[in-house]
């Protein structure tokens, strides 16, 4: 549904690396993120637009809600690449983070476990959405 809108208004959804990119330009830093993935969920969400706009004139990319974006399962592996008889190292949480340019960045990792857990037909309250260009 959120690529069938997005390509109605003639845009489509980020890929991970252009929302971590577009994220990465407002200077919340990994603690203030992680505050807000451990406050409880309002019962009214705060308008779209709100918050300051980060350097690309983007708003609200921390702080609102958990986003989809086009590419959402394609940073985990599945389980089934456990069950060979020869498993590759790099397939396990673990070898991620150590290949990760900056293993202290656990808001991050956060966010991959978040879209690594959603299957196509999800929702929940707080997961949106926003289209890019």
């Amino acid at each position: 549904a959120a690529n069938a809108y997005c390509r109605w208004r003639g845009g489509r959804l980020p890929t991970i690396a252009q929302w971590e990119l577009a994220a990465a330009g407002d200077g919340e830093t990994g603690r203030e993120i992680l505050e807000w993935y451990g406050r409880p969920l309002p019962a009214v969400l705060p308008p779209a637009n709100s918050g300051k706009a980060n350097r690309y004139g983007v708003r609200g990319m921390h702080g609102l809600i958990w986003e989809w974006v086009l590419d959402f399962n394609e940073e985990m592996v599945s389980d089934e690449g456990r069950a060979t008889t020869a498993p590759e190292e790099g397939l396990f949480c673990g070898a991620g983070a150590a290949a990760a340019l900056d293993p202290s960045d656990y808001a991050t990792f956060m966010r991959t476990a978040f879209r690594s857990s959603l299957k196509a037909n999800y929702t929940v309250r707080n997961l949106g959405f926003r289209c890019a260009q």
